[in-house]
């Protein structure tokens, strides 16, 4: 996800990219969610799992985001849903597989996004003044 300029500013785990860092961060709730075998690492988990979509969540809302309109709907609308199946599995005992799934497709978009080409870089006004 593209990030406003203070995040860029926010110290990056071990030189990643933020792109890295979210691969990470969605491999390591699965990695909760999939071993949590006693309900305490079952809430640990699910709150780990929390925390992740409740930042996503606020930086896509941010002003500073600029993936996409219909992209940042369509992840925010995940965010909420993740955030309130998170929710139901800790009071209901829900199946954590949905949010597993989910997370792995997340890890396999963000993945297949750092495989694209680059799009060319944008014409700055210096270009634009001196080709005119």
């Amino acid at each position: 996800m593209q990030r406003t300029a203070s995040y860029f500013r926010t110290p990056q785990i071990g030189g990643a990219t933020p792109r890295e860092t979210e691969i990470l961060a969605f491999g390591l709730c699965n990695d909760r969610l999939t071993k949590a075998t006693t309900p305490r690492e079952r809430i640990e988990a699910l709150g780990k799992t929390q925390q992740l979509w409740s930042l996503l969540v606020k930086d896509l809302a941010s002003d500073g985001n600029r993936l996409p309109e219909e992209l940042k709907r369509n992840l925010l609308g995940l965010g909420f849903w993740a955030m309130g199946y998170a929710t139901k599995a800790a009071l209901q005992n829900l199946p954590l597989e949905p949010l597993v799934n989910v997370h792995r497709d997340m890890i396999d978009g963000l993945r297949a996004q750092a495989r694209a080409p680059a799009p060319p870089p944008a014409e700055t006004w210096c270009e634009r003044s001196v080709t005119a």
